[in-house]
């Protein structure tokens, strides 16, 4: 596999405001190269998608002080959990970002409710953590959110689909 360096030198775009690494399974220590890379100072939207980027790899983003730029993050089809979400809603670095795609990584309710308490996060308008671990309670924290002033595209998974109801009525159980 490539140097996360070289990749960067081969995908950044033209205006260096935008990066797409998608697919190259570098890791964490790919994301703490990428998060310290001076070259990306300019970058306004970052797309790593399918990387094995963890919670490590996603707090080397967060706490970037060379991505304070960016408006869009996309890090779906990774294996981020609550303290990768955490780090990112809680980075002084990411008041600019509006979209957060974190579909199909391991977020449970912690840290969905860490974005919705997040107050950095103010300008997030597009947030996706469909395919995720996050169930009624984490949603619910997301529906409630203060930052929904600026929320206004969420997706998640449908809460009706982590909601049970008896198969049974207590009157059907009659003998007569």
């Amino acid at each position: 596999m490539a140097s996360v360096d070289y990749l960067i030198k081969q995908y950044l775009s033209e205006d260096k405001r935008t990066l797409d690494l998608s697919n190259f399974n570098f890791g964490d220590k790919g994301a703490s190269t990428l998060a310290r890379s001076e070259k990306l100072i300019k970058l306004r939207r970052l797309s790593l998608p399918n990387n094995s980027i963890g919670d490590e790899g996603a707090q080397e983003i967060a706490n970037s002080e060379v991505l304070t730029n960016l408006r869009e993050l996309e890090l779906y089809g990774n294996v981020i959990g609550d303290e990768g979400v955490k780090a990112i809603a809680s980075s002084p670095n990411f008041g600019r970002l509006k979209k957060l795609g974190l579909y199909g990584n391991l977020v449970e309710d912690e840290g969905a409710k860490a974005i919705a308490e997040s107050q950095t996060l103010t300008k997030l308008t597009y947030l996706f953590l469909t395919a995720n671990r996050v169930r009624v309670e984490g949603i619910e924290a997301l529906r409630k959110a203060k930052s929904r002033t600026f929320l206004c595209h969420l997706h998640t998974d449908d809460p009706k689909d982590f909601m049970f109801e008896d198969d049974f009525d207590d009157d059907d159980d009659d003998d007569d």
